[in-house]
Formats: C-alpha cells, sequence, structure tokens
C-alpha cells in the first residue's frame, strides 16, 4: 500500500510537467505557414573581395512548415560598392581604361529557396540549418571612355556613352536559423470556419554563406558571402 502511494505521488508530480511539455511539443505538429522581414549584412571573401565591398542586406519572405521541416523563400536588396573601376579590364592598346564604372554602388538581388530541419529546441529557443540555392543579380551602369585632345593638344577622357550591365547566376547557400520566441497566442484561423490557429512570433538570427563566381569579370573572380540577417519572424499553425 504504501509503495503504492508512493508511485501515484510520483506521477502526479509529473503530470503537470509531462502536459506542460505535450502542450508544447503539440505546437510544433503539423502543418504551418509564416513570414520573415528584417535587415543584416555581407562581406565578400575570396578573389569577390578584390572587386567588391560588403554592403547592409534588406531582407523579406515567406516559410512553411511542416513537424520539424521548413521550407524558407526570401529575397535579400544591397548596394555593395566596387572597389575595381574597371572590373572588365578593357583597355586601348596604350594601357589606358576605356571602360569605367558609372554606378558607384550596383545593386544587388538575391533569391534564396532552402530547406531545413529544427535539430534542437529547448526552452524559447530553436536551431534549424537550411540548405539551398541562391540566385543573384548585380546591376550597374558603365561609362565608355574615349580620349580627346584638348586646347593644349593634351588628351583627355570623354564619356563616349553609357550602358547598362549586370552579372548573374545561380549558387549554393546554406544558412542556420536560431529562433527566440516572442510570444505565441490563440487567433481566430483567417479562413474561416469555428477553427483555430496559435500565431508564434520569434527573432530570428540567421548567419548564411553564399557562393558566387564572375566569369566574364577579367581576370574571373571567386569566392563566398558571408553574412548574417536578424528578422522578425511570425508562423500561423491551424489547430486540428
Amino acid at each position: 500500500m504504501k509503495r503504492t502511494i508512493l508511485i501515484l505521488l510520483a506521477i502526479l508530480a509529473m503530470a503537470p510537467a509531462a502536459l506542460r511539455a505535450q502542450d508544447d511539443g503539440s505546437l510544433y505538429n503539423g502543418w504551418g505557414v509564416g513570414f520573415q522581414v528584417g535587415l543584416g549584412g555581407m562581406l565578400p571573401t575570396g578573389s569577390l573581395s578584390d572587386d567588391f565591398k560588403g554592403c547592409a542586406l534588406f531582407t523579406g519572405g515567406l516559410n512553411a512548415e511542416v513537424n520539424r521541416l521548413r521550407f524558407k523563400a526570401d529575397v535579400a536588396y544591397g548596394q555593395p560598392s566596387f572597389k575595381n573601376a574597371n572590373p572588365y579590364h578593357v583597355l586601348d592598346d596604350t594601357g589606358r581604361d576605356m571602360q569605367l564604372n558609372a554606378t558607384a554602388n550596383p545593386t544587388l538581388l538575391g533569391v534564396g529557396l532552402q530547406a531545413g530541419y529544427t535539430v534542437w529546441r529547448q526552452g524559447k529557443v530553436s536551431v534549424t540549418p537550411m540548405v539551398g540555392v541562391n540566385w543573384s543579380r548585380l546591376s550597374w551602369d558603365l561609362n565608355h571612355i574615349k580620349y580627346e585632345k584638348d586646347d593644349e593638344d593634351k588628351e583627355r577622357p570623354v564619356i563616349d556613352d553609357v550602358t547598362g550591365t549586370h552579372e548573374s547566376g545561380f549558387a549554393f547557400m546554406a544558412s542556420v536559423d536560431v529562433d527566440i520566441k516572442l510570444h505565441g497566442k490563440l487567433v481566430d484561423y483567417p479562413l474561416g470556419g469555428d477553427r483555430q490557429a496559435h500565431y508564434t512570433s520569434s527573432l530570428r538570427i540567421s548567419p548564411f554563406v553564399t557562393h558566387a563566381k564572375f566569369n566574364n569579370f577579367n581576370p574571373s573572380v571567386k569566392g563566398c558571402c558571408i553574412g548574417l540577417t536578424v528578422s522578425y519572424a511570425g508562423l500561423l499553425r491551424p489547430i486540428r
């Protein structure tokens, strides 16, 4: 009898914690959709850093989750500045520049598609490694130069024409989403009916790395862009 009472007391003591764990875990079951928006920065490495400097990034995108699986599509915008004024290395016979960047800061647009799995979750913090592909495009204007003689019979550079150019391509990318839960609440299911959904907001810290290569530059450059973004992330999971 005494042993039975001790077992019952142990079960009663463990029940609240077990129920809390079950409730917390149920919030991550099933499917959910959400978004993230934030800002960050990136730095080029390798020979990329010979032609470009780093820049601030503005990011936003959509998420879908199924249990611990996460799928993410996001867009990044920035304006890295040039280090090299003539990346295509267009010269005349005497070695003078025939092209120069007309735009100080090219426009960088990146679109990433990633998939990942939440490998660790404790309390309000979760960690989700992600891998995928990234399409990026750099756009800027070029000055085409010619040389004319001035009144003193000295040759000076003159802008002959201005054209737009761009470099783009696909490459691999990887990141890690560290989500710190801010708050969660029950809301009405947005598609109607009597169902409810659980909305969770998080602070998302995402270190990332993307590969890049520009064969048209002379010499060609390649390397990785490493960076970090800090975002507000919201996720809506319908309750069954």
